[in-house]
């Protein structure tokens, strides 16, 4: 480990003026310096007769420190940027805004933040457990400078985020905007803010939370039950295979609509009763097998429509497309 310049420069200059180890140690002991730190800076001494106190080489840790205590930053960064983003999903859920339909796309694009949980919360709970032991053996890591600095710099972030939070409120408040998700969501960035001020205030002289509960078991545990959340109202693999499929089927619909409207084979001006799609593609390579379920249906002598099967249509974004019940349907003119 680094050993501070001047607890070096006192054991040399004790070493040179007679002292043994164990006055030195007695000395260092009720100034507070931790075993480790004293241990390491007798090591880097060593009295020899005539030459006074010689240096020892000392192998520097701090590359390995600097490594494990950034991952640790970055996992922990990840595991809270993960956490809001579900929680503020879940709060849009059960808290809609009046009048705003509720899009699954949006919520099937959180399966990114699931998928980042479930990776980064058990490497976590892994380097925080670790960490842990190794600073109840080694006090001396409490203050060891990277350490002390990502935790700084984390604690800065959380309180730069609590004081924009409560200005954002304090402002919507006098502007009349406040709302109950608006005033959850503040309060859920508050709560997040505060358990990154108290996990990283561990590393640092605090007054004792009230509830001695370590800060890192809290964000496993909101972490857990946001993917809980997330997991029932979003579903698992098999509801992503399910919408997988779709997607391909709506594919084929509208690539076989554009087909049917350029279809040399038919009279465009007076399109048959009956119709089988796939006569009119042009590049039946391109298509999924789903392409033979999709039906064709005479609305005019210009106009048509297909449709197919889905097997879950709250996934199907209906901005071109016209749903009915599992039914997907797209209507074209030739005209």
């Amino acid at each position: 480990m680094h050993v501070p310049p001047d607890l070096s420069d006192f054991v040399r200059d004790a070493l040179n003026a007679g002292h043994n180890a164990d006055d030195i140690r007695r000395s260092l002991t009720s100034a507070n310096w931790t075993d480790t730190e004293i241990n390491a800076a007798l090591a880097g001494w060593q009295y020899q007769d005539g030459a006074g106190a010689v240096p020892r080489p000392i192998r520097s840790t701090a590359a390995r420190d600097a490594l494990f205590y950034c991952l640790l930053f970055v996992v922990f960064g990840m595991v809270v940027g993960s956490t809001l983003t579900l929680l503020f999903a879940q709060i849009n859920i059960w808290l809609p805004e009046p009048g705003a339909a509720e899009a699954y796309g949006r919520l099937s694009g959180l399966r990114w933040s699931m998928a980042a949980l479930l990776v980064f919360v058990p490497v976590f709970w892994v380097l925080d457990r670790k960490d842990r032991r190794a600073t109840a053996a080694d006090p001396a890591r409490w203050h060891g400078t990277v350490r002390r600095w990502l935790s700084a710099l984390a604690m800065l972030v959380a309180t730069i985020t609590l004081l924009g939070d409560a200005l954002f409120l304090i402002y919507s408040w006098l502007d009349g905007q406040i709302t109950l998700r608006f005033l959850v969501k503040s309060a859920t960035v508050a709560v997040i803010a505060g358990v990154v001020l108290a996990y990283f205030g561990e590393t640092r002289t605090l007054p004792k939370a009230p509830i001695p509960l370590p800060a890192g078991w809290v964000l496993i545990g909101l972490a857990a039950l946001s993917l809980g959340l997330a997991f029932w109202r979003v579903g698992g693999p098999a509801q992503g295979q399910m919408e997988q499929r779709d997607q391909w089927r709506i594919s084929d619909l509208r690539t076989l609509a554009n087909d049917v409207v350029q279809c040399p084979e038919i009279d465009r001006s007076n399109l048959p009763v009956e119709l089988d799609p796939m006569t009119c593609a042009r590049a039946p390579a391109r298509l999924t097998g789903f392409a033979s379920d999709i039906t064709y249906a005479r609305t005019s002598s210009t106009a048509f429509s297909l449709c197919v099967e889905v097997e879950y249509p709250d996934a199907i974004p209906g901005y071109d497309l016209r749903l009915n019940d599992n039914t997907a349907c797209i209507d074209r003119r030739t005209d």
